[in-house]
């Protein structure tokens, strides 16, 4: 319960977020960045691009092989939404679960942030483009990251908006011709 209320006060005081966002433990991570999505501002920035360092650094796609109790384990459809029992190979350690819980989820987050604030530097413009060209990288994330090309506007994200129209994954399909329409192409 305590880290509920952690992950709730963040929604009302603001001066809690930048501790948030480098928080040992990805769910308060998560909701910070959430946070900071709803109190929109500039000043998040420099820490968003941080909290996207700090993910790029952890075993988010390494995980072991899993089994869905349902579905067919293609989840560009979303078709595993809802309650599922996830079954590995093996035994794993609790940070081997734990990263695999989080996934894209932090990243995800970060990027919802970005696009409410509508602005990035060069750099992070370069990051949001490196996930949508990255192959390896979850369609979640791709996704959210076309959402904040088209929020924030710049033109120089055109070619990486075409690269995502064409995916063979509905999600990110959309949110690309959603970001072109919004800058009007």
């Amino acid at each position: 319960m305590q880290r509920y209320h952690a992950m709730e006060a963040l929604f009302r005081d603001t001066s809690l977020i930048a501790d948030a966002s480098m928080h040992a433990d990805w769910r308060i991570r998560y909701a910070a960045a959430l946070a900071m999505a709803q109190h929109a501002d500039r000043q998040w920035l420099p820490l968003l691009a941080r909290m996207l360092e700090i993910e790029a650094q952890r075993p988010l796609y390494t995980q072991p092989p899993a089994r869905f109790s349902r579905g067919t384990g293609d989840t560009r459809m979303a078709e595993q939404i809802g309650p599922i029992d996830v079954y590995f190979d093996a035994d794993y350690d609790d940070a081997t679960l734990e990263a695999w819980r989080c996934r894209g989820r932090v990243r995800q987050a970060v990027l919802f942030a970005i696009a409410a604030i509508g602005s990035a530097d060069d750099a992070l413009l370069d990051v949001l483009h490196g996930y949508i060209f990255d192959p390896h990288e979850d369609f979640t994330v791709k996704a959210a990251s076309a959402r904040a090309l088209g929020m924030i506007g710049d033109p120089r994200s055109i070619p990486a908006l075409r690269e995502a129209q064409v995916f063979d994954e509905w999600c990110t399909n959309r949110e690309a011709t959603k970001a072109l329409q919004r800058m009007q192409l």
